[in-house]
C-alpha cells in the first residue's frame, strides 16, 4: 500500500465512497417497498409536492407502479446492493492506496465505456456525452497512474542493492 496516493486518486476515492452511500441508501429504500403499495406512497409523494394526480404522466406513472412485481423490487436492491459495494470497495482502497484498488477501477471503468457509446448511438444526448468524457478522463487518468507505478516497480526489481 502507498499512503502518498495523488490527490486525483484521493478525489477519486472520495466520490466513489459518497456514491457508494447513496447506492446503499437508495438500495435499502427499494428493499423496504416490497409488498408496500407502490401507488399509494407515489400518489402521497405527489400530493406532497402539490402536483395534480389528473396529470396525464402522473396518472400513467402511478398505473405502472401497480404493476411492479415484488420480485423485480429484490433484483433492483440486490444489483444497487452490489453496485454500491464495488463503489465503497473501490473508494476504501483508493483512499487507503491500494494497487489492486487502482486496477479495480480501471478495469470497471472500462467496461462501461463500450456501453456508453453505444448509449450515445442508439440515443444521442449532451448528457451521455458528458458522462463519456467524464469516465474516459477517470480511466486515462488512472490507467497513466497504474503504468507509471508499474514501470517504476519493474524499474526498482531490475537494479540490483549494491
Amino acid at each position: 500500500m502507498d499512503i502518498d496516493s495523488p490527490i486525483g486518486l484521493k478525489l477519486l476515492a472520495g466520490a466513489k465512497l459518497v456514491k457508494g452511500v447513496v447506492l446503499a441508501c437508495v438500495s435499502l429504500g427499494i428493499l423496504d417497498l416490497i409488498h408496500k403499495d407502490l401507488p399509494g406512497i407515489a400518489l402521497h409523494f405527489v400530493e406532497a409536492v402539490r402536483i395534480s394526480p389528473e396529470n396525464r404522466y402522473v396518472a400513467l406513472a402511478l398505473e405502472k407502479l401497480g404493476l411492479v412485481e415484488p420480485s423485480t423490487l429484490k433484483r433492483l436492491g440486490a444489483l444497487s446492493a452490489l453496485y454500491a459495494t464495488v463503489q465503497l470497495t473501490e473508494g476504501i482502497g483508493l483512499w487507503l492506496g491500494a494497487a489492486w484498488a487502482e486496477y479495480m477501477v480501471v478495469i470497471s471503468t472500462g467496461l462501461f465505456i463500450p456501453e456508453e457509446c453505444l448509449g450515445i448511438i442508439h440515443r444521442f444526448s449532451w448528457l451521455r456525452i458528458s458522462i463519456l468524457l467524464v469516465n474516459a478522463v477517470i480511466l486515462t487518468y488512472v490507467a497513466k497512474i497504474v503504468w507509471d507505478r508499474y514501470e517504476h516497480r519493474k524499474k526498482a526489481l531490475a537494479v540490483p542493492e549494491g
